[in-house]
């Protein structure tokens, strides 16, 4: 009887790492998505400050085009 209990941990011991190993494998997923996002943040940031910045850039060009047509 103790041998047979003995076995039974033993496989038990053996196959509990690799059903533990699905839901490993989805947090490290899910952890690489979070890093992902997190890293990517200041260069979206980045862009859209730069997208901002050009089209004032157009409207301040625009505006002193029509000041100078005014003044002609």
């Amino acid at each position: 009887m103790k041998r047979r209990a003995s076995m039974f941990l033993l496989l038990a011991a053996g196959l509990l790492p690799h059903i533990g190993c699905d839901s490993k494998s989805e947090t490290v997923t899910k952890g690489r998505e979070a890093v992902k996002e997190v890293v990517t943040q200041p260069f979206n940031a980045q862009d859209a400050a730069k997208e901002s910045l050009k089209q004032s850039e157009d409207k301040t060009k625009a505006a002193l085009e029509e000041i100078d047509k005014q003044l002609k």
